[in-house]
């Protein structure tokens, strides 16, 4: 099922033909918004991230988008699929045209978010650098390195990739935000490395400054070398969840700091 400009279709194909011709030719972009234990999460932060990007990407936006118009039409589709769902990913999608803009919500089951603490191997992808630019934190700019990069770990049994950019450094994995722990200090890549301003990365690290007073955050430039002298690393994402890295290359990594941040973010989360 589909919300098609606030029309709910079964698939595609129903929705208005200028719609799916604009989907096909236009550019369009992507924010991807959480039902967590029944409830949207996080949305208000969702809304102003979609309105920033629609600025940055200098489309239209209509007087229509307000935070509770977008809202409604997140709960349309939602309520008319299954309004018991537990668990669930909206996939937004808004679509530019000279015009205006336009949008397409889709909506598919997940699980609940929860800390990964299986074996978890990661490595580096240098093949293609992400290059940081002012357009860098946006979803829509490395899908194709993040394509590549997808079947590069298929290809060598990863669980998941280090992204590093033009200046050789960490920006984030494939699947999320990543952390580096070492004795009092969590380190994270700073927005200008080129990583993606995602709403859980800016809402754990404004939980964290708040709540976990015992670590000093610091958001800056990361070295890969300091991926093995780390204690420990973990990665989140609204997607997959949290998740403990055990692995990269020879080195291996403990599940004792980090896992205790997690759970007390679960909770939090809860």
């Amino acid at each position: 099922m589909f919300n098609c400009n606030g029309l709910i279709v079964s698939q595609l194909i129903d929705a208005d033909p200028d719609l799916i011709l604009n989907l096909h030719k236009n550019f369009s972009f992507i924010e991807n918004v959480r039902i967590y234990n029944g409830n949207i999460l996080f949305w208000e932060k969702h809304y102003f991230m979609i309105i920033a990007s629609l600025r940055r990407y200098r489309c239209k936006i209509p007087i229509s988008f307000t935070m509770e118009k977008l809202e409604g039409e997140l709960l349309k589709l939602f309520n008319f699929i299954d309004s018991k769902m537990e668990n669930a990913l909206f996939r937004f999608q808004f679509i530019k045209n000279l015009k205006q803009t336009s949008f397409i919500i889709s909506l598919s089951d997940t699980n609940p978010i929860k800390i990964g603490i299986e074996n978890y191997q990661v490595d580096l992808y240098k093949e293609i650098l992400m290059y940081s630019h002012s357009l860098s934190n946006m979803s829509k700019t490395n899908s194709d390195l993040r394509l590549i990069a997808s079947m590069y770990a298929i290809e060598n049994g990863l669980d998941d990739v280090i992204f590093l950019n033009d200046q050789k450094k960490i920006t984030e994995t494939l699947n999320g935000s990543i952390f580096l722990l070492e004795s009092n200090q969590i380190q994270t890549p700073s927005l200008h490395c080129g990583c993606q301003d995602y709403v859980l990365r800016q809402v754990f690290l404004e939980w964290i400054k708040k709540n976990i007073k015992e670590y000093d955050v610091l958001e800056k430039e990361i070295n890969p070398f300091e991926l093995q002298k780390s204690e420990e690393i973990f990665i989140i994402s609204l997607e997959k969840g949290l998740q403990c890295i055990t692995n990269y290359k020879k080195s291996t990594y403990l599940k004792d700091k980090g896992l205790i941040i997690l759970e007390k973010f679960t909770s939090f989360l809860n």
